[in-house]
């Protein structure tokens, strides 16, 4: 169990914690002008899986970043919305948007050398594999 003195120590880790991974930020920012529907939310999320969005949402809905709401209809429908405490999270979630455009040609360039040494690197592994499998066969 976590020590709640050791919980405050660190503000940063703190709100990483709560909103670190590939999907909540993108869901947070979804999530700024109104409530959400669940389908909606994973069409504009477009490659995360339902399965995905669902424990992604059920663990802000724990942090009380989202509110979830049922809302009686045929068939019953979830809307997700962001609460006060999600809501306090909107100037840093703004604060990347601008980050990311203004440094957009920096970003796509860094980026692409990435995808470009992953390339290599599985490129290397399949040239590894094919000279194992030539000595095998000797």
């Amino acid at each position: 169990m976590v020590n709640k003195l050791e919980i405050n120590k660190d503000p940063l880790n703190n709100a990483l914690k709560l909103i670190s991974g590939k999907w909540k930020i993108k869901i947070l920012e979804k999530l700024i002008n109104k409530p959400i529907r669940f389908g909606k939310l994973k069409k504009d999320l477009n490659t995360i899986t339902a399965q995905m969005l669902s424990k992604q949402l059920k663990e802000m809905e724990n942090d009380t970043l989202v509110k979830r709401k049922v809302i009686k209809s045929n068939p019953i429908t979830v809307e997700y919305s962001l609460t006060q405490f999600g809501s306090s999270s909107l100037p840093i979630i703004r604060a990347l948007i601008k980050w990311g455009s203004i440094n957009k040609r920096k970003m796509s360039s860094v980026i692409g050398k990435d995808q470009e040494r992953a390339i290599d690197l599985l490129n290397d592994e399949i040239r590894f594999k094919n000279l194992q499998r030539k000595n095998f066969y000797r």
